[in-house]
Order: C-alpha cells, then sequence, then structure tokens
C-alpha cells in the first residue's frame, strides 16, 4: 500500500468538497430564500430554520412566465440551430484550409471572442434597424448566433482535425464528393463535438439578457432572463419572488443537462478513443 497515494486521495477529496460546498452554499440559500416572504429576507437572510412559504412561487408563476419561458425557448433553441447551421460546415473549411488564410481567420476569431459583447449592441442595433428586424424576436436570434458563432468555431475545430484525412480521401476515390463525404463520413464522426456545442450554446443563450433587453420593447416578447431582471424595481428588489423565478428557470436547462450529460460523458470519451 502506498501511502502517499492514500494521502493524495484524500486531499484530492476534500478538495472536490470544499469545491462542491463554495458551489452549494450560494444555491442553498437561494432555494430556501424562495421559500421565505419578503420581510424573513430582509431581517434574516442566512437563517435556515423558518417557516416556508409559497408566496412567491404563486406570485410569479403567471401567464407572463409561461410566455416568458416559451420565448426564452424560441431564441435559445433558434439561436443553437443557426449557430449550428453556419458553424458546423464553415469549422470544417476553416479546419481543412491548409493555406496561411486559414491561420489568419482562426486569430481573428480568437480576437472576436475575447471581445465584450456590449461593445457590438450599437452597430448591430443600427444593422438590425436596416434590416427591419429590430424589435423582432427573430432579429435578437441573429444578434445571438452572430456573438457566439466565433465560440463554436473554436470548440468545434478540435473535432474536425481529429477525422483523419485519409478517411475523406477514401470516400472521395470511391466517387463521393466533397458535400457528400462531409455529410457520411465527417459530420456523423463529430456529432459528439456538435452535440457539446448545441448544450452550451442552448444553456448560455437561454440565460443571455443583453441582447433582447436592448433589441426588444414589447413585453410580450420578453424571455426568461429579462423577467429576471424586471424583478428589480425603482422601489426595491422582490427578493423572494426573483429567487423563485431564477429556480423556476433554470429547471428546463438542468433538465436539459441532466437527460444528455450521460451521453455527453460517453461521446466525448468514445471521441477521445478514435
Amino acid at each position: 500500500m502506498n501511502p502517499s497515494g492514500a494521502g493524495g486521495g484524500l486531499v484530492a477529496r476534500a478538495g472536490i468538497l470544499l469545491i462542491f460546498l463554495a458551489y452549494a452554499a450560494p444555491l442553498l440559500l437561494i432555494v430556501l430564500a424562495s421559500f421565505k416572504t419578503d420581510f424573513q429576507i430582509v431581517n434574516d437572510p442566512a437563517a435556515i430554520v423558518f417557516h416556508p412559504t409559497f408566496e412567491a412561487y404563486r406570485a410569479v408563476f403567471t401567464g407572463q412566465f409561461v410566455q416568458g419561458v416559451a420565448n426564452s425557448l424560441v431564441i435559445a433553441g433558434g439561436a443553437t440551430l443557426l449557430t449550428l447551421a453556419v458553424g458546423v460546415p464553415l469549422t470544417y473549411v476553416l479546419a481543412r484550409a491548409y493555406s496561411v488564410w486559414g491561420g489568419v481567420v482562426i486569430g481573428v476569431l480568437i480576437v472576436l471572442q475575447m471581445t465584450p459583447e456590449a461593445t457590438s449592441v450599437i452597430p448591430q442595433f443600427k444593422i438590425l434597424s436596416l434590416l427591419g428586424l429590430l424589435g423582432t424576436r427573430f432579429g435578437v436570434i441573429l444578434a445571438m448566433s452572430a456573438a457566439v458563432l466565433p465560440y463554436g468555431i473554436l470548440i468545434l475545430r478540435p473535432f474536425v482535425l481529429s477525422v483523419p484525412v485519409e478517411v475523406e480521401e477514401a470516400a472521395q476515390i470511391d466517387g463521393a464528393g466533397r458535400l457528400r463525404t462531409f455529410a457520411l463520413i465527417v459530420f456523423p464522426l463529430m456529432r459528439n463535438g456538435v452535440s457539446l456545442l448545441a448544450v452550451l450554446l442552448f444553456i448560455g443563450e437561454w440565460g443571455d439578457f443583453l441582447y433582447p433587453l436592448s433589441y426588444l420593447n414589447d413585453q410580450t416578447q420578453f424571455p426568461l432572463s429579462v423577467l429576471l431582471l424586471e424583478q428589480q424595481g425603482y422601489y426595491g428588489t422582490q427578493w423572494n419572488n426573483l429567487m423563485a423565478l431564477a429556480i423556476l428557470g433554470a429547471i428546463p436547462t438542468i433538465v436539459i443537462f441532466t437527460l444528455v450529460a450521460r451521453r455527453l460523458t460517453s461521446g466525448l470519451a468514445l471521441g477521445v478513443g478514435k
């Protein structure tokens, strides 16, 4: 038996436990606060023992909440699908571009990824206004997709590079064209990366409020992220309603991640093995 190995394992478990507690403690306080009244939150925000109430959940679970969830599904789902539709073939082209321009484009994408989203709001506002898409959910989808496209390409590129070029050459020798080779050979081999990116994009865009808040002016089109912001008013914040709305809004992403987590893990491991 290796004492140092046992000691290292104990330290690793302790570190994992500390990280878990660092993330779990704030989440626990959020859940508890959603079952409190505003008076309880203001007077004793860290209280664990209290008389719970569903007042906040009854207050936020309204028709506006259902509409916000539907808008979030449309916007996040639409932006995810559009980003994948543009990003997957574009990533393939860039990964197979062996000229100097391929490296230049990747460098530009890295710079764009480091650029804060807020800097693009005004230019996109003018573009959407010229296109007549300002104040529409489709305009928000376009803006979101443009913002995350560099990120998506950088995530997918290693998956394309992991596909051997010899496989494509063999398919082309058999008479398959470039498009058919990509659709029938390359895409199935990189589906693990596409699935991973789809989940990451959807979760990120589900919680995005900058673009909907900037480009939408009709409350019936607001996603759930903007409804969360509306809980902070001029005369104060409805903390219990805010926490309840945050928990209800997180449920769809938690469900999606739970359903696909095992498949993503096994798929990534399979991709590494190949």
